[in-house]
């Protein structure tokens, strides 16, 4: 970070400590948050250097949820989120997975990955959606007509419409659905 970003540096000992802790955060976020990240100069005590060199992969996870669920400002990385959802359980045992990466008060974004013949059986949204292809080939149906969703391609479906989804290859999309209780039903009209 830059200075005037709100960079800072805390001694948290005597001059002579060798772990530090680093507090780094955006000008964005001052008043509500800070991101921390644990740093160990030269330690050469193994169990001191665990404490306060938590694992990067944890600490990442930690970070990316506390940093998805109300926060003012989200940025998303799709294709390591894409990664992270193909590596799951869930998509080892299913033909897709999906994921809420984003949610705000009124809003929820969701990744959804698909294996090829993948598919999401007919439902609706009590709210309005887009559906954003970003890999691979889906075919979308909605009220009895299809729609091929590609990379780049967006649909926008109105509130309550049935809908269903094939991966004709592996794919992956980011769904967005508004309104103020955005749930998914496989009942209803």
């Amino acid at each position: 970070m830059g200075s005037g970003s709100g960079a800072g540096m805390v001694d948290p000992g005597p001059a002579g400590a060798r772990a530090h802790l680093r507090c780094f955060w955006s000008a964005s976020f001052t008043a509500t948050r800070s991101v921390l990240d644990y740093a160990v100069d030269n330690s050469t005590e193994p169990e001191a250097r665990e404490k306060m060199n938590p694992d990067p992969a944890e600490a990442a996870d930690a970070r990316q949820q506390g940093e998805r669920v109300g926060a003012p400002v989200i940025e998303l990385d799709c294709a390591a989120d894409i990664a992270a959802l193909r590596a799951s359980d869930s998509y080892g045992r299913a033909d897709h997975a999906a994921e809420t990466v984003a949610k705000q008060s009124g809003l929820r974004v969701v990744l959804v990955a698909l294996k090829a013949g993948g598919q999401m059986h007919e439902h609706h949204a009590d709210a309005p959606i887009t559906v954003h292809g970003l890999e691979g080939r889906i075919q979308f149906t909605v009220g009895g007509q299809s729609h091929e969703l590609v990379p780049g391609r967006v649909l926008v479906v109105a509130a309550g419409l049935r809908h269903a989804v094939l991966a004709i290859e592996e794919s992956a999309f980011l769904l967005t659905i508004g309104g103020r209780h955005p749930v998914h039903d496989t009942k209803g009209p």
